[in-house]
């Protein structure tokens, strides 16, 4: 039990301590961890909305602007169905696609959906 609580001091010490032996160490720790996390959290992306980013990056030229969009938008299979229903169904004014070039991304991200549910 006392080298619990002697672990448990030497923690509690190793956050709240600002010197700057202790506290650099601390921060690159800390910023290395949430870099391993974050770039965690990329990896997960559906088969649909993997399999529609990559036709519309492959078909269409995508400026950075549009590139980042797609990466943001298309991360799972409900967020692909959820732009399928707003600007391929409704017609709402999206800001990075329109005309032809939305008519494409339409047309990429239902057969994307089309192939997911024959699976």
């Amino acid at each position: 039990m006392k080298k619990f609580i002697i672990l448990v001091v030497l923690i509690l010490a190793f956050f709240t301590i600002d010197h700057p032996l202790i506290k650099e160490p601390r921060e690159k720790l800390l910023g290395e961890g949430i870099g391993f996390l974050s770039d965690a959290s990329k990896v997960n992306r559906s088969p649909a909305a993997n399999m529609a980013k990559n036709r519309v990056a492959a078909q269409l030229k995508l400026s950075e602007s549009e590139q980042e969009y797609i990466e943001k938008t298309f991360t799972t299979d409900d967020s692909v169905q959820l732009f399928h229903l707003r600007y391929c169904r409704e017609r709402d004014l999206n800001l990075y696609f329109y005309d032809e070039r939305l008519n494409t991304v339409c047309k990429i991200v239902s057969e994307a959906l089309e192939q997911k549910r024959a699976k």
